[in-house]
């Protein structure tokens, strides 16, 4: 059996099998394509970091800890999870504190006194944490020799599920409600995802990652700590004031555009806000170009699925806002599987060879419950948020934990041991492409 396939830079590739080996490996594997078993043990990755920041602070660091600090015995793939076990602490604190997100409602006073300001600490502490602890995992897998595509893809889902508890924990510290801030909450959940997309989508199609001179995983990570800190001093009402507008911008800003301004000013949670998307219109836009101008404009296909899930969740926020004012903890978990599951499909694909689908089947119930909710009683609509969340969480759970047996199978290691040998029982692809089975 031959096979061509049309690579995403426009050449061709043949891949070569035979019928006893498609056979072999069409019995072993329930996602992973002959394709991918041919790939995945080949994998590369190639990317790098240019913000200066990460280069003579936070990468010298992690090497420290790696090299003096680390035991040879640690898998890389047990930092990452360690790291990522920081956020979900961090997270858990505050949704115990601010369930809601109503907790703080602007009425002349702090409005916080019933929520501890060490949660922000702590959440300052742990999003510190899982950096120093994102940056170690990479050089402590080349340290011990055990580098692989497993590790990319398993450190790429760990940020996708982080990038919610890092939201969710912005929007408590900050002080914001689903009833009077709904657009700014948006902003913060989605723009980060997008930009996720966007990075993983330029690198399905270059197979590089490179972070510009400042990003997220850097910069973004170290203002979001600040901001924590400093919410852990001054107070969420802080961020209902006018302090960074008055200070920087006021002064500097022609009359004729503080007259179009609120009379008051810009609060400082407008202010991050603001900043936030200007930032990501830069980078969204640089990645989008550079993508579009090597590969052309049939690369918008794949970016699909991030813009339909944002815009459904626009459209059900914007035009139903009772759900996510009833549910907003829900809310933010199904947007966060549904963007976990699309992500880390696009990552695979990337690294198995093989072309991505943007029709993806967990957003159709979704795009129902939007044109269907104006029918539906709020007790139904809530019933459905919860139950196709517990469903989806279900699927997610159980696909991800298929796929990571099936590539640890495939490369013949496990997920968090780089000691114990891995009996390689499954068959793998040789140098010339040829299935053979290892003992």
């Amino acid at each position: 059996l031959k096979l061509k396939k049309m690579t995403r830079n426009g050449r061709n590739n043949d891949v070569v099998l035979n019928n006893n080996q498609e056979e072999v490996e069409g019995s072993h594997y329930y996602y992973m394509t002959p394709q991918a078993v041919r790939c995945l043990p080949n994998f590369k990755y190639e990317g790098g970091d240019t913000s200066p920041i990460y280069t003579y602070v936070l990468s010298p660091l992690a090497s420290f800890l790696v090299d003096k600090v680390t035991p040879m015995s640690v898998a890389p793939n047990t930092i990452t999870l360690f790291g990522l076990c920081w956020m979900i602490t961090a997270y858990s604190f505050v949704w115990y504190y601010c369930p809601t997100f109503n907790e703080y409602i602007v009425n002349g006073d702090s409005g916080d006194s019933d929520v501890p300001r060490w949660i922000f600490l702590f959440n300052g502490i742990a999003m510190l944490t899982y950096q120093t602890l994102d940056n170690m995992d990479g050089k402590q897998a080349r340290r011990t020799g055990s580098s692989s595509s497993l590790g990319l893809l398993f450190d790429h889902g760990c940020d996708a599920i982080n990038l919610i508890f890092g939201s969710a924990n912005w929007i408590a510290f900050m002080g914001l409600n689903p009833r009077d801030h709904l657009p700014q909450i948006w902003v913060l959940v989605f723009i980060p995802m997008i930009l996720f997309y966007i990075s993983t989508w330029e690198q399905y199609y270059t197979g590089k990652l490179i972070l510009p001179f400042f990003n997220g995983p850097t910069e973004g990570l170290l203002i979001g700590a600040s901001l924590s800190f400093l919410t852990s001093v001054v107070g969420r009402h802080f961020w209902h004031e006018t302090t960074f507008y008055s200070l920087l911008l006021a002064p500097t800003l022609p009359t004729s555009i503080i007259n179009m301004l609120p009379e008051a000013g810009v609060t400082n949670f407008n202010m991050v806000v603001v900043a936030t998307i200007i930032a990501a219109i830069r980078e969204g836009l640089t990645k989008i170009v550079t993508v579009v101008r090597s590969y052309g404009l049939g690369t918008f296909s794949n970016l699909l699925p991030v813009l339909m899930m944002s815009y459904l969740a626009f459209i059900i926020g914007y035009f139903h806002s009772g759900v996510f004012l009833r549910n907003p903890r829900n809310c933010l978990h199904l947007t966060n599987l549904l963007f976990f599951e699309q992500v880390t499909s696009l990552m695979l694909d990337h690294m198995s060879c093989v072309d991505f689908s943007p029709y993806r089947l967990p957003l159709l119930p979704v795009a129902i419950f939007a044109m269907l909710v104006n029918s539906m009683s709020a007790e139904h609509a809530d019933t459905f948020m919860l139950t196709y969340t517990v469903g989806l969480f279900i699927y997610v759970a159980m696909k991800t934990t298929h796929i990571i047996n099936e590539i640890c199978n495939i490369l013949g290691v496990w997920c968090f041991d780089i000691i114990t040998p891995h009996p390689k029982r499954t068959p793998i692809m040789d140098a010339n492409g040829v299935g053979r089975k290892l003992n």
